[in-house]
């Protein structure tokens, strides 16, 4: 009985090696595989296959584990335009957002490629597609800061979109409301969003927000 659970949780294990899409999870299943093997060959009374295998899931699961520190994996981060926070400047994005990320890259061995988009809701379709793995959002898991909305012809601005504006009659300018700004990840079962929620946090966004004369959260 006990060689039939173990038998078929192995076989199960194995399916879910070759079925997952997120490298993560295909190594913990390799691992899990490898244990496996080595209780059911000393079920079979085969303590010498069992301690190979041993062996050999240990080197295989040490070598995984390293050479994903050393490759450079790329981030595609899909971003919007707002004056200070993001801005395109001969093709190069400048700003508290793309310093931010290209600090976390740095500490991580990572390489970004950066996506503009016109607006947020076409950030949210590519996030939601899964074609990019970072995007700006007023929903989302990393909070950057919050920052007023206003209406002015029938159409939307930040506060920093009126600010830089010109010709604009300020008396027809409308605030409407505050929204938040964040980092929004498009999988958190995922190796980069545990770096990013160790590289992140409130000492260090408090710091930047001052750099750039924005404030605290």
């Amino acid at each position: 009985m006990i060689r039939y659970i173990f038998g078929m949780t192995a076989i199960f294990v194995t399916i879910s090696i070759f079925f997952s899409n997120k490298t993560f999870n295909s190594f913990l299943y390799r691992t899990i595989l490898s244990v496996l093997m080595v209780a059911i060959y000393t079920l079979y009374l085969a303590p010498d296959v069992a301690l190979a295998e041993a062996m050999l899931g240990a080197l295989l699961s040490t070598f995984v584990y390293l050479l994903t520190f050393k490759i450079h994996s790329k981030i595609k981060v899909v971003i919007v335009e707002i004056p200070i926070l993001c801005e395109n400047h001969q093709n190069i994005p400048v700003g508290l957002i793309p310093e931010i990320l290209k600090d976390f890259a740095k500490k991580y061995n990572h390489k970004i490629e950066f996506i503009c988009e016109e607006s947020i809701s076409k950030v949210d379709k590519l996030l939601f597609s899964g074609e990019v793995d970072i995007a700006i959002s007023y929903e989302g898991d990393f909070k950057i800061l919050e920052i007023p909305i206003y209406k002015y012809k029938d159409r939307e601005f930040t506060y920093f979109e009126i600010t830089k504006s010109s010709n604009i009659d300020y008396s027809k300018v409308k605030k409407i409301k505050n929204a938040s700004l964040y980092f929004k990840f498009s999988d958190k079962d995922t190796t980069l969003f545990e770096e990013f929620s160790s590289f992140y946090n409130s000492q260090y966004i408090n710091e930047k927000l001052k750099k750039y004369k924005l404030g605290g959260i």
